[in-house]
C-alpha cells in the first residue's frame, strides 16, 4: 500500500463541489487523478489504464493531516474518519456519567480522529456488545470535530492547537459586466477553502492532505500520481485554486489488527448487490455535479447515493464503479465507488 501526501503553499485556496468540504472523497479524487492523466498520455494508453485501475486498483478518500513544527524537530499527525460505532466509558460512578452527558454534544460533533486515536478506538472495540470503552477525555479537539489523544503533543502545542481552524471558509465577490454598457448587472460570490497556515510560540502548523492507493501491480505509477501537480485539484483552477506544491508517495502498512470481522470504510463505496448484507452501520452521501472532461461541462451527473466514510462493514465488500456515457464526450463517464477498507477491532 502507498500514502502519497498533497502539500500547498500557505494559506492555500481549493474548491471541491459546491459545498465546502474539509476533506476530497474517492470518488472526486478518482475523476481528478484521470484528467491528471489524460494531459500527460495518449488516448489509448489511458483507456487501457483506466481499465486496469477499475479493475485491480483502490483509492481512499483524502484527509486532512498537519505538520507540526517546534524547534526545527516535524511531526506529522493524520485524521481518519469516526467509525460510526457506539463510544461510552463502562463501569463508571454517577457523577462522570453526568459530566459525559454534558459534553455529549460536543464529542458527537467530532467527524475525524488521530490515526493514533483510531487505533485506541480499535483495541477498545466490544466485538459482542458493538460498543468501544472510551473517553474523549483522553484528549482535545481542534476546531470542534479534529480528535487528538493527549500524549500526541506536547502541552504548548495543545495549546496552540485549540485555538486552530485548520480549513476556513472565504467568499470573492464578483461582478458581471455588460459588454456593450461596461456596467455591473450581477453580483456573485465564489466560495472557497482555505488550508490554514499558523504560526505561535515558536511552533507552526502546516495542513495538507494524504490518502492510500492499494495497487500491487503498480498499474498507477509514482509518476503518474505526480501528474497532479500539474492540473492542480478541484475547481476554480483560473483564481488559483487547489495549486500543489509538492507530492510525496512512500510505502505505508495499516498498524491495526485485522480481526477478519469487522472493516471501516475510508472511501466512498457504490456497493454492488452482495455487499448489502454486511452493511452494518452507516451514512448515505448524494453525489452528482457536473461531469468534468478536461474542461468544465454543464452536463450533470446522474444522482447517485454513496456510502460515506466511517461507516461499518461485517466483513470484506468490493464496492463498484458505476459507468455511463452522455452525448457529446466521446468516453465513459465513471463514478468511483470502490471501497477501500481499514480491519476494526482488536490489539495492534
Amino acid at each position: 500500500m502507498k500514502k502519497v501526501t498533497l502539500s500547498f503553499k500557505d494559506n492555500a485556496k481549493f474548491h471541491i463541489g459546491e459545498e465546502l468540504y474539509d476533506y476530497i472523497s474517492s470518488d472526486k479524487l478518482y475523476s481528478m487523478i484521470i484528467n491528471a492523466l489524460s494531459y500527460v498520455i495518449s488516448a489509448d494508453e489511458l483507456n487501457g489504464i483506466i481499465n486496469l485501475i477499475n479493475k485491480k486498483v483502490r483509492i481512499s478518500s483524502a484527509f486532512l493531516g498537519i505538520k507540526i513544527t517546534k524547534n526545527n524537530v516535524s511531526k506529522n499527525i493524520d485524521f481518519l474518519p469516526k467509525p460510526y460505532l457506539l463510544i461510552k466509558e463502562k463501569e463508571i460512578s454517577k457523577e462522570i456519567e453526568e459530566e459525559n452527558l454534558l459534553n455529549r454534544k460536543k464529542y458527537k460533533n467530532i467527524m475525524w480522529i488521530s490515526h493514533q486515536s483510531f487505533g485506541s478506538l480499535s483495541e477498545r472495540y466490544d466485538l459482542k456488545e458493538d460498543t468501544i470503552d472510551y473517553s474523549f477525555k483522553n484528549g482535545f479537539i481542534v476546531d470542534g470535530k479534529y480528535y487528538i489523544e493527549n500524549n500526541e503533543v506536547e502541552d504548548d502545542v495543545r495549546k496552540v492547537l485549540e485555538d486552530y481552524t485548520p480549513i476556513q471558509k472565504d467568499m470573492l465577490q464578483k461582478n458581471t459586466i455588460d459588454r456593450y454598457t461596461k456596467e455591473s448587472i450581477n453580483t456573485y460570490y465564489d466560495s472557497f477553502s482555505i488550508l490554514s497556515t499558523k504560526e505561535a510560540e515558536g511552533i507552526r502548523i502546516e495542513p495538507y492532505f494524504y490518502f492510500f492507493i492499494e495497487d500491487n501491480e503498480e498499474i498507477l505509477k509514482d509518476k503518474y500520481i505526480q501528474a497532479l501537480q500539474f492540473i492542480s485539484i478541484g475547481g476554480k483552477r483560473s483564481l488559483g485554486a487547489g495549486v500543489i506544491e509538492e507530492i510525496i508517495v512512500s510505502d505505508y502498512k495499516f498498524n491495526i489488527y485485522d480481526n477478519q470481522k469487522i472493516y471501516v470504510n475510508i472511501s466512498m463505496v457504490y456497493p454492488e448487490e452482495r455487499d448489502l448484507s454486511s452493511i452494518s452501520k452507516y451514512s448515505l452521501e448524494n453525489r452528482n455535479g457536473f461531469i468534468f472532461s478536461k474542461k468544465s461541462t454543464s452536463i450533470k451527473k446522474p444522482a447517485l447515493r454513496l456510502i460515506k466514510e466511517g461507516s461499518i462493514f461485517t466483513g470484506k465488500v468490493e464496492g463498484d464503479i458505476y459507468t455511463f456515457k452522455v452525448e457529446g464526450i466521446n468516453h465513459s463517464i465513471y463514478v468511483y465507488g470502490k471501497a477501500f477498507l481499514c480491519p476494526f477491532g482488536g490489539e495492534r
